[in-house]
């Protein structure tokens, strides 16, 4: 049984290139599957975009035809899409519940109208009432994040305790991370089952016994995602936090340390070709 635990950090390029040796081979399949907001790029209200090195390595990867590359958002499906505009990737918006791969085959888990009612009763009445002084909302579509880390300390208390209220009142369950609360709907789905999906559609039920994975989120729902891929992959969780308790193999620091482990990936295929 997985647990989570406090992961290795990664602290130079290096440290990559150790993690991943001997575990991608010239004829390995690889899916490479990447959170984006926080994870490939930094996390705000508007969809950011990546830094330098990420990019670079991102196109080439998703050129590579050994590589399944799929870029998961809590953001619309049409967002993130249009936004990144990459060929040859699949894009999972809503963290899985709507999914298009490079072929436009598409698919959507619908979620019951009550359920979809209740979430956004629950965005509204956060925005409306806690929303102030540099606090801010993140509709999830599947869950709700509510960021307080740029709130000065003397509203910072109050605002929490309304949060945390509202979370609960509206029957979701409240996750409480560093500077941020999270409300999810009491329901079977998550990340971890928007992965397997993904995964058993492109390939076959098979999958973990066939593929190569690389996991990398920084967000408490790729935990879920991370938990189902113990010890089938490599997983990578993106956290400031010094002791941060995860699923994932390893800890990266920051989004632009990203770029070194899709660097690490990609360097892997360039030494084939010499």
């Amino acid at each position: 049984m997985a647990e989570q635990k406090k992961a290795p950090l990664m602290r130079k390029e290096e440290d990559y290139v150790k993690a991943l040796e001997g575990f991608i081979t010239p004829t390995d399949q690889v899916a490479l599957l990447l959170d984006y907001d926080g994870t490939l790029a930094p996390l705000t209200e508007e969809l950011s975009v990546m830094p330098k090195d990420t990019e670079i390595n991102i196109k080439k990867l998703a050129a590579n035809e050994k590589i399944f590359m799929c870029i998961f958002s809590g953001r619309e499906l049409t967002e993130i899409k249009n936004h990144l505009k990459l060929p040859n990737v699949t894009y999972a918006g809503n963290h899985g519940l709507e999914v298009e791969y490079p072929s436009g085959k598409k698919f959507k888990i619908e979620m019951p109208e009550e359920l979809l009612e209740k979430h956004n009763k629950l965005v509204a009445e956060l925005k409306e009432k806690v929303v102030c002084s540099g606090a801010w909302v993140e509709d999830k579509k599947i869950s709700v994040t509510y960021h307080y880390k740029g709130v000065n300390d003397k509203l910072k208390a109050k605002l929490i305790e309304s949060a945390k209220g509202l979370i609960q009142s509206h029957g979701f369950q409240l996750i409480e991370t560093p500077y941020a609360l999270e409300g999810k709907p009491r329901v079977n789905w998550d990340k971890g089952e928007g992965a397997k999906m993904i995964l058993e559609k492109q390939f076959d039920a098979d999958w973990a016994k066939n593929l190569k994975i690389v996991y990398c989120g920084d967000d408490t729902t790729d935990e879920d995602a991370m938990k189902m891929l113990s010890g089938i992959g490599k997983t990578f969780r993106v956290s400031e936090l010094p002791n941060l308790k995860t699923y994932a193999n390893f800890q990266i620091k920051t989004v632009e340390e990203v770029g070194w482990l899709l660097k690490a990936i990609q360097a892997n295929y360039e030494k084939k070709k010499n």
